[in-house]
């Protein structure tokens, strides 16, 4: 039988099931397709079931003195005050190229593998003395 140790590590993945039972229960309301409204309400009643003993589960750890961050709490555990934490996206604009870059011919092409000139890396130098050897240059 396995020993669940109630640290940190164990609330934080608590807290990751109850937003993974918040976003079931929402998918289920939204998009399921049931027959009735019945068997709709019966299967939210279970979700529900299952997500208020994680819940409880998390107050008595978090009542015991466990540490976490508060940006681990799902957002239906957040306070209502508290706004959800937004990162600003930096934008990246790239520059526009012209039209002539696109359009590269092979001695472009050829001075691209500069660094490895000299090196087992060159297979130009290989193509020249095939070329060379099959009297083709």
């Amino acid at each position: 039988m396995a020993v669940v140790i109630a640290d940190k590590y164990h609330l934080k993945s608590i807290h990751e099931e109850i937003g993974l039972f918040d976003r079931k229960l929402a998918h289920l309301m939204n998009f399921e397709k049931f027959d009735s409204v019945a068997e709709r309400d019966q299967a939210a009643r279970k979700l529900t079931l299952k997500r208020e003993t994680l819940v409880q589960t998390a107050q008595r750890l978090a009542a015991q003195g466990i540490e976490f961050k508060r940006s681990d709490l799902p957002r239906s555990m957040r306070p209502n005050d508290e706004p959800d934490e937004v990162k600003p996206v930096p934008e990246i604009v790239e520059p526009v190229k012209p039209a002539e870059a696109h359009a590269t011919n092979r001695s472009t092409s050829r001075q691209s593998s500069a660094p490895y000139t000299g090196t087992s890396l060159d297979w130009q130098a290989s193509v020249r003395q095939y070329m060379q050897k099959k009297g083709k240059g």
